[in-house]
């Protein structure tokens, strides 16, 4: 491979942040950028030009077009719809593939997108950024080292109002509108699962009979999961896009056998731990370990916490190393098929839904 990846970015709305960590990439050349709304692609363009004083990328509308150029990879950052029928076009016309969250939106394109990874033996990477946080790195080798011991519940939530997301610019319902909660997940469970090198087993889901946003138009915008893992663990999640609260944010917590970490629930994130090997302890001791990693230019940072960027490099070196990106295929559907599950869950009276593993079932 020549020394930079060649890469075209598509989906402006999102992908423009994406595009911005990449431009700090010596070994990434952004040599497309495409959008189907044509104002926003404009604006990108005269971004580039301008501003960051780019030249030699090209400007397209159409996806069929990018797979037309000699690009090694392409980030898709559009709606939800969209992943799995771009990510499978892109493997087969030979390009290798970073997928915004969330990967999967059925069953159906769970099989699909797995095959089509194995058939091409292309690099496929799911974007899930919040595994990239600083905190989420530390609490691994803290679970790894053992001091945790056996970690026997787990939670996360993710706390977003979106509801100014729900429409397009002419008025228009977006996906959001229509997505149930719980589908996206994998900001939350993504992590836990990524920690305790864990998968789920069974699920039961909850939602509200309140809907407390009127702009979720058929989606379910409140959702609860509670899942039983292979190792035995409890994990729940809440996820929520129609709630009274800023800013957003993300909770997480894990309790084990010998120890406790968790997230703070306001202010700066920092992680407040418990160990019982630690005599005498009478309160949780505050770690200054959050989202971001010390020394990250300022430049970078607003990418969530510096998430987005070490993201996009583990991806970009996984193509130049030929090695196995982080979040593969497989780890990609363990993180995403949890959530359909719950949806269905919810859709039966809570009832307890089984979870096969995709890893054995293909």
């Amino acid at each position: 491979m020549d020394n930079k990846v060649r890469v075209g970015v598509v989906g402006l709305r999102r992908g423009r942040d994406l595009l911005h960590n990449m431009l700090f990439m010596p070994e990434v050349s952004v040599s497309v950028i495409c959008d189907k709304d044509k104002e926003r692609l404009k604006s990108c363009e005269e971004w580039l030009k301008y501003e960051k004083r780019m030249d030699g990328f090209v400007c397209l509308d159409n996806f069929e077009d990018v797979l037309n150029t000699d690009i090694d990879a392409v980030v898709i950052a559009t709606e939800v719809s969209a992943h799995v029928p771009m990510s499978i076009q892109a493997l087969e016309a030979g390009k290798h593939v970073l997928s915004e969250v969330p990967a999967i939106n059925t069953l159906e394109e769970a099989k699909n997108l797995y095959k089509a990874v194995k058939k091409t033996n292309l690099k496929y990477m799911l974007g899930e950024n919040c595994c990239f946080w600083a905190f989420v790195n530390t609490w691994k080798e803290i679970y790894e080292s053992g001091r945790l011991g056996d970690v026997w519940y787990a939670e996360a939530e993710y706390l977003h109002n979106v509801v100014e997301l729900m429409k397009d610019k002419d008025g228009n319902p977006t996906w959001r509108a229509s997505y149930d909660a719980i589908k996206y997940l994998t900001h939350d469970l993504g992590p836990l699962l990524y920690i305790l090198d864990d998968r789920c087993v069974s699920v039961s889901g909850f939602a509200p009979d309140i809907n407390p946003i009127p702009e979720a138009s058929t989606g379910t915008p409140n959702e609860i999961a509670i899942f039983k893992t292979e190792k035995g663990a409890l994990i729940k999640i809440f996820v929520s896009f129609g709630l009274q609260r800023e800013p957003a944010r993300h909770n997480f917590c894990m309790y084990g056998s010998k120890g406790t970490l968790e997230t703070t629930r306001s202010g700066e994130y920092a992680t407040l731990a418990y160990f019982k090997d630690i005599p005498h302890t009478q309160d949780l001791i505050k770690i200054p370990v959050g989202i971001s990693y010390p020394g990250t230019s300022e430049r970078i940072i607003g990418g969530h916490g510096g998430a987005d960027y070490f993201m996009l490099k583990s991806f970009i070196k996984s193509i130049i190393e030929d090695t196995e990106p982080p979040i593969n295929v497989d780890l990609a559907i363990r993180m995403s098929i949890p959530g359909i599950y719950a949806h269905m869950s919810v859709l039966n009276g809570s009832k307890p839904m089984e979870i096969p593993n995709f890893d054995e079932e293909g």
